[in-house]
């Protein structure tokens, strides 16, 4: 098992590389500013409604520093920088460098798998060993929770992503597709649907309500991100 973790490893040398040259700004960076706590803001609202604090056993996919390890009990990363800084925070929880196509989990183990920020930097036949593997690690009608950039915003803005960072996206039908034969999609919901980036600061915060109900009305589909729940069949 160890040659072929090396070997998974080898292949996301410049995912793992980047990861592991930020993770000591990475918090700060990223969601130390009014964009990063908006985007977080957004994400924790949906992850309150769908993980619950009596879930026993979760798992976060590509955990990174943390973030979002107040929902789980076990965090991978193939980041060792990322994993170190994610200890500190969380010296009661389990983390283990691994890679996620080929999770070190015993069948049927969590309640609920998370994985946010990371699919979207991954090709599509990827993603469908990390489906897989989330697949085997639930128990039985235990839930998948992850995000990927929205396609149909991709297509409405014209924006065309170059390199491995960002540079997936799907829409719901394609989501659906990859899915149904093991899944059951039960929940989506948008995340920014407006241009926040360029939206002065001062004047984002106002906005936070009015952005996450349009991310779940009928144009949640033209979000930035989608985030999806799905339950195994």
């Amino acid at each position: 098992m160890l040659k072929h973790v090396h070997a998974v490893l080898e292949n996301h040398q410049p995912i793992l590389q980047y990861y592991n040259s930020i993770a000591g700004i990475y918090d700060t960076d990223r969601f130390g500013n009014s964009y990063g706590q908006y985007l977080h803001e957004q994400e924790n609202a949906f992850l309150k409604r769908v993980i619950l604090p009596d879930d026993p056993a979760v798992l976060d996919i590509g955990c990174g520093t943390g973030r979002f390890m107040d929902f789980a009990t076990h965090g991978i990363d193939i980041s060792d920088e990322m994993l170190k800084r994610a200890k500190e925070k969380f010296p009661g929880k389990v983390f283990t460098h691994a890679d996620a196509e080929r999770l070190p989990f015993e069948d049927g183990y969590f309640d609920k798998v998370l994985c946010m920020h990371v699919l979207m930097h991954l090709p599509k036949q990827k993603m469908e060993h990390i489906l897989g593997e989330a697949h085997r690690v639930l128990k039985q009608h235990g839930s998948f929770v992850f995000d990927v950039p929205s396609k149909s915003r991709r297509i409405f803005s014209g924006s065309n992503k170059k390199g491995w960072h960002g540079a997936s996206s799907y829409s719901v039908a394609e989501i659906k597709k990859l899915t149904r034969q093991h899944w059951q999609l039960k929940l989506y919901s948008g995340l920014l649907f407006l241009p926040i980036h360029r939206i002065p600061a001062k004047l984002r915060k106002p906005l936070l309500f009015f952005d996450s109900w349009v991310c779940r009305s009928v144009l949640k589909e033209y979000s930035s991100y989608l985030i999806i729940v799905l339950q195994k069949k």
